[in-house]
């Protein structure tokens, strides 16, 4: 097994070098370590198209990415994940408002919240979860572009101050009496394992996309999320992945259609269906629950890593493929149900056609696929899911 399917993905190893120099540095008396690495790890820094940054992950089977997207970290922050949490109504009807963000990375998700929420007459406690110390400590080095993001700032220094590994106070905010940012550097999966007591209103799931970090988007991640919710709360994420999508239905979430910015859509899941604003489309739910993509990822004790999780994920996949679920080739769910005679290409007809008729279906209208995919499309969309599900089941179990 490569090291790099057994590990955490994490932030560009040199830059995490370089943190660990600073650390070395401020633990040897240096005060003005981070200055003397300022401009070194601006290097690392790339700016998005509203003026906030971002960094760059290791690569993982050849390919790095972003820790948000360049057309604006901040931005992306305020609209995948703030503004449709719901909190600002919360914050009217509570004195308390309490928020789980997983993979805090540098921090702009709690700092958008806390600028969102800065009107209310509210108390805001937050739990950062970040499994790279690297990548929080790497904030204190991110330009400021708002106050908010100093008191994200505050908290990190004090939590790497009480550690160990920092010993200067450097970032002169101070956290407004009102707002408390716990800091927790371990596994997300460690962490809701462990929190008992914890009860959130909503939950901003940020880490890396599912084909590099699905650990944190299984069934059985979900499942054990669920138990920390507030009846009305919010799991927000970036990602529209299908297999996200299912595992969030398979754990019992209700699941819509996040806001899309810049054409890429994201993600709501609750344990409530009134909570969910806008519905999936018929065509996602056909690929979420009737074709191999739609297999979730598996992670029963929550501590298998990466490769473990994907290899079981596409044995899966083989299993099902064709036999007990439509292949996805060719975009074939999306397909099932209309008129080949109505698709220009002609090729791609009779490719969708073969895929249904190694099945046992005459063509992708076939009756049978017509009266499986005739359900309630006014159901919530989990429900609409798993319905198709079990159609499907009872039709090839008489084929």
């Amino acid at each position: 097994m490569n090291s790099d399917e057994s590990s955490r993905l994490e932030i560009n190893s040199q830059n995490k070098e370089i943190i660990r120099e600073v650390f070395e540095l401020e633990a040897n008396g240096h005060k003005d370590a981070r200055e003397l690495f300022k401009d070194e790890i601006a290097g690392f820094l790339i700016r998005t198209e509203d003026g906030s940054y971002t960094l760059s992950s290791d690569k993982r089977n050849d390919e790095s990415e972003t820790l948000h997207s360049k057309f604006g970290a901040r931005t992306e922050a305020f609209e995948k994940f703030v503004i449709p949490s719901k909190l600002l109504e919360k914050a009217k009807e509570n004195s308390v408002i309490k928020v789980l963000d997983i993979c805090s990375g540098i921090g702009y998700n709690v700092s958008a919240l806390l600028d969102y929420l800065n009107d209310c007459d509210v108390e805001i406690e937050v739990d950062m979860v970040e499994s790279s110390l690297e990548t929080i400590a790497t904030t204190l080095f991110i330009p400021d572009i708002c106050e908010s993001h100093s008191y994200v700032k505050k908290a990190i220094e004090s939590y790497l101050i009480d550690k160990g590994y920092l010993h200067y106070n450097k970032v002169l905010s101070n956290i407004p009496s009102n707002i408390k940012l716990n800091i927790h550097v371990c596994d997300a999966r460690d962490y809701i394992k462990n929190c008992n007591e914890k009860e959130y209103d909503a939950v901003f799931l940020d880490p890396f996309s599912p084909a590099k970090c699905p650990e944190l988007y299984s069934v059985d991640f979900f499942t054990k999320l669920m138990e920390y919710l507030t009846p009305t709360a919010l799991i927000l994420t970036y990602t529209a992945a299908s297999p996200v999508r299912a595992g969030m239905v398979e754990a019992g979430m209700h699941i819509g259609e996040g806001p899309r910015v810049h054409r890429s859509g994201g993600t709501i899941a609750s344990r409530s269906a009134d909570m969910i604003d806008t519905p999936l489309s018929f065509s996602d739910i056909k690929v979420i629950s009737l074709s191999d993509v739609g297999i979730p990822f598996i992670d029963p004790y929550l501590t298998d890593d990466y490769s473990t999780i994907m290899e079981r994920r596409q044995g899966q996949r083989k299993k099902v493929r064709g036999i007990t679920m439509f292949p996805s080739s060719n975009k074939l769910p999306r397909y099932l149900g209309l008129n080949p005679d109505d698709i220009e290409d002609v090729s791609l007809a009779d490719k969708l056609n073969g895929y249904v008729q190694n099945m046992g279906f005459n063509s992708i209208d076939d009756d049978r696929i017509i009266s499986l995919l005739d359900i309630d499309k006014n159901q919530p969309s989990s429900n609409q899911i798993l319905e198709l599900k079990d159609k499907l089941f009872d039709l090839l179990s008489k084929n």
